[in-house]
């Protein structure tokens, strides 16, 4: 570096340093003395603090003191500042499509989702090597597929999935949302949660011998989902055997047949159409067999049907209602630098600026954020989409939760406590055989979990009766008319006119208990 840049030599750049010291040493000297004599006339006045104080505050103009005193206004749930960002256009090509995963548990729903990941490539190698090495870690290695899903340490460690994992994909028809649903008994409040949001049901099975009958034996979650699917509203399923590699299994055609023998009655006994809306496939999750390349016929040599992807790809999309009265249930929310409401456009559409109605509250507010499942920002919404809001004019994070529909100002979803519904018993507790009047339960109905009375019974029809006829209770398989109330109000619709909020489910100690529609309701 040149150090006497600016200078013809070292000789001129000497001479200008030594100028400088004496120039600041004459400098120093005359600050000291007028620091000196400004310090005794400091001295002479000696003004007391509290009289200078005194002094400047009533110079203090009255207005300045007025806004010292006014407290500083709290802060309400629309005051945090909008998250910014750029818009990403609405993908209208691709048909969006939701897809939950659901089964009982260690039947391999994680690894299949986490399969499909990996073959859509969104997960790069680097991520892929990441997972491998912490299952190695944990001497789980074949659960590493699973990590892209069960991001929680507490599920990798356990190899059981409690939340329910969210991922997105698309292909050249459509843009898929799959959830990875809980198969857990103690977590199937979050595996509706998950339902609630899906158009189609994916039904995994484990061909293992064992497992399979674990799952479908009473207590086991197999049956118990494929219930709750269709109660959720879910019209399609897609029943995936899975482990079909397995040494006891081997890809037998016997097995698999099994398996569809065992499971077909309990569809037709739960409302699905194994013609119409039902389609089997054997896979192999941990491997990737016929999850998107078709068997080996030296693997199998007796499937020659559609791989998973094949029909995912293929599956007919619900009808979607984009000009009908908005409806989002609210799935959950989340306090960030707002606060952050999760749903699914179930009718209608919104746009950032479009005005709704929290209900049950009645509470208006306005869209002030919309962002995909991908977290991108967008102008928009239509039905079908699983969206992020963030709203404006709420008072309060505490008026909007679980189970609060947001709703068009024109045309309000209903809001009552009690209601006339028709009910399906298709289980009982084993120490409570019988459901009369006074019966209290768990309501699950779209994403709401309320607690419920079944207050009167209006009638029953048992398998054996051609009409309904006044009992005093009802047993397993029979069917009844009853009015329910439920502990606080909610909002919902009645089954004729939204079947998605119309159609519940009756829980109690951890089960299924029945399935129903609303019929009537006294309003609010």
């Amino acid at each position: 570096m040149d150090y006497y840049q600016g200078y013809h030599n070292q000789e001129d750049y000497n001479n200008y340093n030594d100028d400088e010291e004496k120039d600041h040493e004459y400098k120093s000297s005359k600050k000291d003395k007028k620091e000196k004599k400004e310090k005794k006339k400091a001295e002479a006045k000696k003004v007391p603090a509290k009289k200078e104080a005194k002094k400047e505050k009533k110079k203090e103009p009255k207005e300045e003191a007025k806004k010292k005193k006014q407290p500083e206004q709290s802060k309400t749930a629309d005051d945090d500042e909008e998250p910014t960002g750029e818009f990403v256009a609405v993908d209208e090509t691709r048909q969006p499509l939701s897809i939950v995963f659901i089964g009982h548990v260690d039947v391999g729903k994680s690894t299949i989702c986490g399969r499909i990941m990996v073959i859509t490539q969104k997960i790069d190698e680097r991520t892929i090597k990441k997972y491998e090495q912490e299952a190695k870690e944990k001497n789980r290695e074949s659960w590493w597929l699973a990590y892209v899903m069960d991001l929680n340490e507490e599920e990798r460690l356990k190899g059981k999935t409690v939340e329910v994992g969210k991922a997105t994909f698309v292909t050249e028809h459509k843009r898929y949302t799959i959830y990875d649903a809980p198969g857990h008994l103690n977590y199937v409040p979050n595996m509706i949660m998950g339902a609630a949001m899906a158009d189609i049901g994916a039904l995994v099975i484990a061909a293992k011998k064992g497992e399979f009958e674990s799952g479908y034996d009473r207590g086991g979650q197999t049956l118990e989902h494929m219930l709750l699917a269709k109660s959720l509203g879910i019209q399609k399923l897609v029943m995936v055997v899975n482990k079909m590699d397995e040494a006891s299994v081997r890809w037998s055609k016997e097995r698999y047949e099994e398996i569809k023998s065992a499971l077909t009655p309990y569809l037709i006994r739960y409302g699905f159409n194994p013609e119409k809306n039902v389609t089997w496939v054997p896979v192999s999750g941990l491997t990737g067999a016929n999850i998107a390349v078709k068997l080996d016929p030296k693997t199998c040599n007796w499937y020659d049907g559609p791989t998973l992807m094949n029909i995912l790809e293929n599956l007919e999309v619900p009808e979607r209602d984009d000009k009908g009265p908005l409806r989002i249930p609210v799935l959950d929310k989340m306090k960030g630098r707002g606060t952050d409401i999760f749903g699914k456009v179930n009718t209608g559409r919104i746009d950032i600026g479009t005005q709704v109605v929290v209900m049950p509250y009645k509470l208006p507010v306005e869209i002030a954020s919309i962002r995909n499942t991908d977290d991108q920002l967008v102008r928009y919404a239509k039905a079908g989409e699983n969206v992020k809001l963030i709203v404006k004019g709420l008072p309060s994070d505490d008026y909007i939760y679980k189970g609060c529909l947001l709703c068009s100002p024109t045309d309000l979803c209903a809001v009552f406590q009690t209601f006339i519904a028709e009910v399906k018993i298709v289980n009982t507790l084993t120490h409570k055989p019988i459901i009369s009047t006074g019966y209290q339960c768990i309501l699950h109905l779209h994403t709401l979990a309320e607690e419920c009375t079944i207050t009167k019974l209006l009638g029953i029809k048992s398998p054996k009766d051609k009409d309904f006829r006044e009992a005093k209770f009802a047993r397993e398989n029979d069917q009844i008319n009853c009015i329910i109330t439920t502990k606080t109000m909610i909002a919902a619709e009645k089954y004729s006119t939204s079947r998605q909020l119309g159609r519940f489910t009756l829980r109690d100690e951890g089960k299924t208990i029945a399935i129903g529609t609303v019929q009537k309701y006294a309003p609010i």
